[in-house]
């Protein structure tokens, strides 16, 4: 009788368990599958519109958002813009671009910003408060700090973006941080 209660308990434990991930997974399927490159064999179509990255991707203001990284001071910016594709699907997510929300930051629930330039500074903010000086692999502070799934970093590497701050021309680094809501 005993053993069966236990073993009942820990059935039950184990669904809830399993309910909560799929729930996490369904967040926001759609931008982590359009983030990465190349084709995602047997692709689930998402319900909800609310998180779902399609359409086309707007390139200039790809560029305003890595001129806007590059500007803040943030340290690993192509490894931090590749985080904001991987977020967001391109930048094409409605649920996290109606947040100004390029990180998907959460206490509780989405943060919320008035400007994605806002987004950019919290996460400098973030990163001046969390990563010690002299960092020289991101990717695995990253893994170390336990910085989204297990294979978050993974995700992040197969992200074309290879571009550096200074491949930005000198005219273009003086656009102003917030002139995009």
């Amino acid at each position: 009788m005993q053993r069966d209660h236990f073993l009942s308990s820990w059935v039950h434990r184990l669904t809830r368990l399993g309910i909560f991930g799929i729930l996490c997974l369904m967040q926001q399927p759609s931008a982590w599958m359009d983030a990465l490159d190349g084709a995602v064999p047997n692709r689930l179509e998402v319900v909800s519109d609310e998180f779902d990255a399609r359409g086309p991707v707007d390139a200039v203001f790809v560029e305003q958002v890595f001129q806007t990284i590059c500007q803040s001071g943030i340290r690993h910016p192509r490894i931090v813009m590749r985080q904001a594709i991987l977020e967001t699907g391109w930048f094409r997510s409605p649920f996290l671009m109606s947040r100004n929300n390029l990180f998907a930051f959460r206490r509780g629930h989405y943060l919320r910003f008035d400007r994605f330039g806002h987004s950019i500074l919290f996460y400098k903010a973030w990163q001046d408060k969390n990563m010690p000086t002299g960092v020289d692999d991101y990717y695995r502070f990253l893994d170390q700090i336990k910085y989204g799934t297990p294979d978050y970093t993974s995700h992040l590497k197969n992200i074309t973006w290879n571009r550096d701050c200074l491949s930005i021309p000198v005219a273009d680094r003086a656009v102003t941080w917030f002139s995009r809501a």
